[in-house]
């Protein structure tokens, strides 16, 4: 992924409403990541996080490692803001999709909760 500052914190926030229509994520100084904008990787994360392990952090901090597409930031003292577009959805999606399925399946899946449970199902993980 690359990686581009910009330094004006202006600047940024004008490159954001002007993006927010293309990002998958923004990384706010408040509030950090709650939300995908894709739905289904949103239902990703939405199940993933089920297991304390797995947070929306350690998915985007996957995605910003391992995917294609542009990490824009503003590396203010206030706090880091950032934003990610992404190249390929449908690509993005499956690697995300592996990547969580193999996180879950280095945990200990022996005393699960019935959310957890209804996670595994959902991403086809065999208990």
């Amino acid at each position: 992924m690359e990686k581009i500052e910009i330094e004006k914190p202006q600047e940024f926030l004008d490159l954001i409403a002007q993006n927010k229509d293309k990002y998958l994520y923004h990384d706010h100084p408040n509030d950090g990541i709650d939300l995908f904008t894709d739905e289904v990787i949103e239902s990703y994360g939405w199940h993933a996080t089920t297991f304390e392990e797995i947070t929306y952090r350690t998915i985007a901090e996957f995605i910003e490692e391992n995917c294609e597409g542009e990490l824009y930031y503003n590396d203010h003292p206030m706090g880091f803001n950032g934003f990610v577009i992404v190249s390929d959805i449908v690509k993005v999606r499956e690697q995300i999709k592996s990547f969580i399925i193999d996180s879950i399946k280095r945990l200990d899946l022996s005393d699960l909760d019935d959310d957890q449970l209804e996670a595994l199902e959902f991403f086809g993980i065999k208990a």
